[in-house]
């Protein structure tokens, strides 16, 4: 059993018997993995208030290959989320969020690129006064890159509206008839102006809380497919909260 270190972003707590949790966290060096927090949910334990959702810590761990969850001996709060609290549509997003990247990525499988872009949306979350929602699919987008499963979109600028066939990843103007999600003019121009990485214009384009809806769930449909053990997440609840 060696001693390791990284720096872990929490993805999700559970209480763990009386005093502990159990954590899942995600690493460059390590990929997803789980430790037990022992004391963590006593107020003066050593972990307590430290290994919260979407924290970012530099851990010490026993590391056993052949363990399902690892043992944390050590924490130290590198970036807190705990300013979101104040926030209700900041915090239900980073859920959101965590909830996503959770199922996309497999025990021990390292993605840097993905451990980056979380890295990233954390620190720019906590710094915005307020969040537009239109983030959420912004970072679906996002994410199908560092998993490398990019949608190629072959559209003109004037599309009136886009199929996504979902085994190939093209998104174009010309309807397959199967295995398809149809997208609206304005979802095809925030989709289009994603892909083609212009900064932050897709916050420009004005979306219907159904327009999100369907364009998050279409979205979750296509990493289904591509990603082994990928379940929709709940996304109709979460725009029925935060937009009007």
């Amino acid at each position: 059993m060696g001693l390791e270190t990284a720096t872990a972003i929490v993805l999700r707590t559970i209480d763990y018997q009386e005093s502990s949790k159990i954590i899942t966290v995600l690493t460059e060096s390590h990929g997803k993995f789980a430790l037990i927090a022992r004391g963590a949910k006593k107020p003066k334990g050593l972990f307590s208030g430290v290994v919260e959702t979407g924290n970012t810590l530099h851990i010490g761990f026993a590391y056993k290959p052949n363990r399902m969850v690892q043992d944390l001996r050590s924490a130290d709060l590198v970036h807190s989320v705990a300013s979101l609290r104040s926030d209700f549509t900041s915090w239900l997003l980073l859920f959101q969020v965590l909830e996503r990247i959770t199922a996309l990525v497999h025990e021990h499988e390292k993605n840097t690129d993905l451990f980056q872009l979380l890295t990233q949306f954390l620190s720019w979350l906590t710094k915005q006064e307020q969040v537009p929602v239109h983030v959420l699919p912004y970072i679906q987008i996002r994410c199908m890159s560092c998993c490398g499963i990019d949608v190629q979109f072959e559209l003109s600028d004037i599309a009136k509206q886009s199929y996504l066939h979902i085994p190939s990843g093209i998104l174009s103007e010309v309807s397959t008839q199967t295995g398809e999600k149809k997208f609206n003019q304005r979802q095809t121009k925030f989709l289009t102006t994603v892909l083609s990485g212009r900064s932050k214009d897709f916050l420009l384009i004005d979306l219907s809380k159904n327009e999100l809806v369907q364009l998050v769930q279409h979205l979750d449909a296509y990493f289904h497919y591509h990603i082994e053990g990928y379940n929709p997440q709940r996304s109709q609840q979460f725009f029925d909260l935060v937009v009007s």
